[in-house]
Order: C-alpha cells, then structure tokens, then sequence
C-alpha cells in the first residue's frame, strides 16, 4: 500500500510543486503588500520639487464593512521660505554662467544669450525681462544693429519662482559686433558701399552700381538667379547616360541574336541532317538551306534569322573562291557558339577525312539541339512571365488605391 501511495506521488510530482509553489509565491506577495511597502507603514510618496503631482489608486479597509475604492492625487513637495531663499540664492549666483552661450563673459557679448528658463530637479522657473529691448530682447537674442567700437550697456531682469516664493534680481551685460570672418567684413563693406551710391542718386531712376572696390573691377550677378554651372555638369551625365544605353542596346542585341542562333540550331542540323542522307554534299546542302531561306524570306516576308545569314554568307564566300574549309571554320567563329563551332569541326572533319556516318553523327547532334531549344524556350518563357508580374503589381496597386481612398475619405 506504501508503495503504492509512493509510485502515485511520483506521477503527480510536477503538479503537486506547481501547486505549492504558486501558494507560496501568493503567501509572499500578500505578506510584502501588507507589510513591506508604503502603505503598509501608514504614509504615500510625494513627487519631486517640480515634478506633477502623482496618483494613487488605493483599497481601504476598516472596521466599518466592505473595502473603499478611492483615488487622489497627491501634489509634490514644496519649499519652505528659508529653503526656497537659499536655492534660488544659489541659482541666482549660477545664472551669469549658465546664460553665457557661446560668449566668453557677459563684458564681452558678441551672439545672443541662452536665457534659461527651468532648472532640472529644483522646480523653480526663470521669467526674463529685458530693460533695453532696442539692445536685447527677452529671449537673449541681440536687437542691435550698429554697434559702435565701445559696445553698449545693457540690463536683463530675472525672477526666480517656485510658483509661492519669488526672488527678483539684475545683470548687466555688455554687447560688441559680432565677430567677423574677412568674407563677411568684405560683404559688409560693399553693402555699404552700394548703399551710399543709393544715398547719393535718390532722383535718378536708376541706382548706378560702383565698379571698382579697393582698386579691383567690381562684376554683379543676380544671387536669385539660376547657377547655369550646373549645364555642363548635366551634359556630362547627359552623355554618360547616353554611352550607358547605347552599350545596353548594343548587349540586349548581341543577346538576342544568341537567343535566335540557339532557336534555330536544330533546324539547321536537321536540314543538313535530311539533305545529305538524300545523297547531296555538303555545299550542295548548304546552298539548298540557304536558297529555301531566301525563298521564303522574298515571298512571305519572313524575319531575318543569323543563322541563316551567317550561312548566306559563307555560301557567297564558297562561290567567290574561298576555300569550302576555311569558310566554313569561320562560319562557326562568326557565330561564337560552342553549338556551331561543333557543328562546323563535324563538316570540317568530314570533308578532310571523308567521315562515312556524318549523318548519324548529324542525328546525334540534332536529338542534343533539339533538348537545348527546348530549355531554352522554357527559359524565355519563364523570363517572358518574370517580366509580366510587373504590370500586374502595378494593377494591383491601382486597384488598391480606388479601393481604399474613398474608404479613407469616407472615415473622415
């Protein structure tokens, strides 16, 4: 019976752990709840000086029935007076450093003041306000335009507040011209220059422009203008993009006449195949080949195939008084196709050593080519369906647009 009761508590091992593990984990949560956190202790956290008063979703329990729900909001901690006083103190002594910007002193302003506002974990603003706003503004941006060598005086109230308590104080600062690189000082100066030939024509109906600065010949462009350096450049791309498709034509035709080199290979072997196997030589055959092509092609019109005429034209150099051999082998090179050149090396071989079975070798290699057009008008054809899905997704995407464009203007 022991044993029993042992080979069942092995079976239900897992679920007994998973079961008593969970009741622990549920003893500890409860027992940290009640009495390891705040509220356990009688008290909630405030927020930081400044920071947003914080929310708390409390469960009381009393004597009085059934547990409460309630919320509240609980604000941040706030300064006492003589706290307050003494950080906005020392705030107020860091302002002349922290307003600085990227001047080198407040005697020596030459680009406008970074004007804080807020200081991180203190919870106290900084309201500014300018006594010369002809000089500076309220946001320590210089409004000064002519600025004579001796700079000018200026003063920048502050009010620190932490929203009850406030302290109020001044800082005086010097503003100098900024300064400038020889660009801008060369830029100034013929401003002026042009502005005085504006001050000294105020009835002409037209402001005549100085030509000559510091003895140098004075040219004027239209800064609005078109740049028209930027037409060369085009050119130039202009004609790369030129040489560009010119060389993509010049491989997409090279590749399409291999494609109809291949396509008519095992008829071309076929032919020679059926001529020669009826008794005639191999000149006779070829000039049968290629006279049925020339018929054909005069009264049905047919397309021009480089088979075809890569064998018109060894036919002509035959009858010309090249050598059949010869013509032949170049036959095969003019058409760079491992195929033909074979197929030339066969015809070569038998004419030097008078091969008797050239047909069965023709029908060899005739069974090979018609395997390799058939894998070749597959490839097309899946190259041919590859370039079909693009219009496709592209109706797809109309199709989606006058789907979904009134179901959007609908919504709104």
């Amino acid at each position: 019976m022991a044993g029993m009761w042992t080979v069942r508590a092995c079976r239900w091992k897992k679920q007994i752990l998973s079961i008593g593990g969970s009741l622990l984990l549920f003893g500890i949560a409860v027992y940290g709840e009640y009495t390891g956190g705040p509220l356990s202790q009688g008290y909630l956290e405030r927020g930081g000086y400044g920071e947003d008063s914080r929310r708390y979703d409390l469960i009381v329990d009393g004597d009085f029935g059934e547990p409460v729900t309630c919320t509240v909001d609980i604000g941040p901690v706030q300064y006492e007076e003589a706290m307050a006083c003494e950080v906005m103190e020392e705030l107020f002594d860091q302002l002349p450093e922290r307003i600085l910007g990227e001047n080198e002193s407040l005697d020596q302003v030459r680009t406008d003041l970074n004007l804080v506002t807020s200081f991180d974990g203190t919870g106290i603003r900084a309201v500014w306000q300018s006594r010369d706003p002809e000089v500076v503004d309220s946001y320590g941006q210089i409004t000064a335009e002519d600025i004579g060598p001796e700079g000018i005086w200026a003063v920048l109230a502050a009010t620190l507040t932490d929203g009850v308590y406030e302290k109020e104080g001044e800082i005086r600062l010097r503003i100098w011209p900024a300064v400038q690189s020889e660009r801008e000082k060369k830029a100034e100066e013929l401003r002026q220059l042009i502005q005085k030939s504006d001050q000294e024509q105020p009835f002409q109906e037209r402001v005549m422009l100085p030509r000559e600065y510091k003895g140098e010949e004075l040219r004027y462009r239209d800064a609005g203008a078109s740049d028209y350096r930027v037409l060369p450049v085009l050119g130039v791309a202009l004609a790369v993009l030129f040489y560009g498709q010119e060389k993509t034509k010049e491989e997409n035709k090279k590749k399409q006449r291999q494609q109809m080199l291949l396509l008519d290979y095992a008829d071309v072997v076929y032919q020679l195949m059926v001529y020669i196997g009826a008794g005639l030589t191999v000149q006779r055959a070829w000039e049968c080949i290629t006279r049925g092509y020339e018929a054909r092609k005069e009264s049905h019109g047919s397309p021009v195939r480089p088979a075809y005429e890569e064998m018109a034209f060894t036919l002509r150099q035959i009858q010309y008084g090249e050598p059949e051999g010869k013509a032949i082998d170049a036959f095969g090179r003019r058409c760079n196709l491992q195929p033909y050149m074979k197929l030339s090396s066969l015809l070569e071989q038998n004419r030097r050593t008078g091969t008797k079975n050239l047909q069965q070798l023709l029908e060899q290699e005739m069974t090979a080519a018609w395997e390799e057009q058939k894998h070749t008008a597959r490839r097309l054809g899946e190259e041919a369906g590859t370039r079909l899905l693009i219009p496709l997704f592209l109706m797809l995407a109309v199709v989606m647009v006058i789907i979904m464009v009134p179901a959007l203007l609908a919504v709104q």
